[in-house]
């Protein structure tokens, strides 16, 4: 006779794959222990990407730029080239919020700046070059997958004669400076300074009075100071030294700032000013046929000094150049010098 014990019997060897697991207890598991809703996955699968824009991707760009240490200049090239871009895009796109422009609106750009800004090939590129340094960064970081410069070349740009000043032309330049005046000795200091040195405007404006050695004559360009970040020393001749002492002991009375150029209040000049003041004293000088500016005084230095020496290899130390690219071109002589060499060469032959 069998005692019931109240439990289901089931027969020997039976499997049995069920838990007897109360309500309570399955009632107290969250679905997201398990499982994952599919309304919940739907919304992740569905959520839609940030909009990608030009001024999200520059500013992304920018702070990378700037975390990686590149120079003040090298920003405001930045800043600067971007803002043209960006007059073009309001002017024939509407703006620029909602989209990454492609390669049509690149060749769009570049012929606006060919026929209705009129502007050089060589400064197109310049512009097309720090532009597409953005989208080429965006490829490396995984940003975008394609750049809208792909399969978009730059101008081709002529090999033009470098622009020389002449000694007349430069006597002329000088005879324009009142050297009793504080604003006409500041001037021909840095004419005087920038044709003896071959310094970048840029870097002239940010050269301090401490580093100028007068026994020495010479000056320290500080990395953060130069284009290619690498400190070098400038040096200059007898006039610019003259200059100098006369120039500095009124500096060491006034100056409010240690940049070495100065107005007349003591407070520092950027490179800007620089090229109107030197622009302006061409003028009052009435020097034609060359464009005054600092960078003509740096291609006359240049030129000046390769005809003198000969060596390229000092020349590009001195001009603070990364590469010998630039300086070849000095190398590469004009019609009257090649002519020059050839009458020697002639004459040397008929001895």
């Amino acid at each position: 006779m069998s005692v019931s014990t109240g439990k289901t019997p089931h027969k020997r060897g039976q499997r049995k794959n069920t838990l007897d697991i109360p309500q309570r207890f399955l009632d107290r598991l969250t679905p997201t222990v398990l499982e994952t809703p599919r309304s919940t996955q739907q919304k992740v699968e569905e959520a839609p990407n940030e909009t990608l824009t030009l001024n999200k991707l520059f500013n992304r760009y920018y702070t990378a730029r700037q975390a990686a240490g590149a120079a003040e200049r090298t920003l405001e090239d930045y800043r600067k080239h971007m803002n043209w871009f960006r007059c073009f895009l309001a002017s024939e796109y509407s703006g620029l919020d909602n989209f990454v422009p492609n390669r049509d609106v690149i060749r769009s750009w570049i012929s606006h700046m060919l026929t209705v800004q009129k502007l050089k090939p060589s400064t197109i590129n310049i512009r097309l070059r720090t532009v597409k340094a953005m989208f080429n960064w965006a490829i490396t970081e995984g940003i975008i997958k394609e750049s809208p410069f792909d399969n978009v070349e730059l101008l081709r740009v002529p090999e033009e004669d470098f622009q020389v000043i002449s000694k007349i032309q430069e006597r002329k330049l000088f005879n324009c400076c009142e050297l009793t005046t504080f604003t006409g000795l500041r001037d021909a200091l840095l004419m005087s300074f920038l044709l003896d040195t071959g310094l970048r405007i840029g870097e002239c404006m940010r050269i301090f009075a401490e580093e100028v050695d007068l026994q020495n004559r010479s000056a320290s360009v500080r990395a953060e100071s130069a284009k290619t970040r690498k400190a070098r020393l400038v040096y200059f001749g007898s006039r610019t030294q003259e200059l100098l002492v006369i120039y500095l002991a009124w500096h060491e009375q006034n100056g409010q700032a240690p940049n070495l150029f100065l107005n007349e209040y003591g407070q520092p000049l950027d490179k800007n000013w620089a090229t109107r003041c030197i622009s302006f004293i061409g003028k009052r000088a009435k020097i034609a046929g060359v464009r005054i500016s600092p960078h003509t005084f740096r291609h006359t230095f240049a030129t000046r000094y390769i005809k003198a020496t000969g060596d390229p290899f000092s020349l590009r130390r001195l001009l603070g150049h990364s590469s010998m690219e630039m300086v070849n071109r000095y190398v590469n002589q004009d019609a009257s010098d090649v002519r020059e060499q050839y009458e020697k060469f002639m004459s040397r032959g008929n001895e």
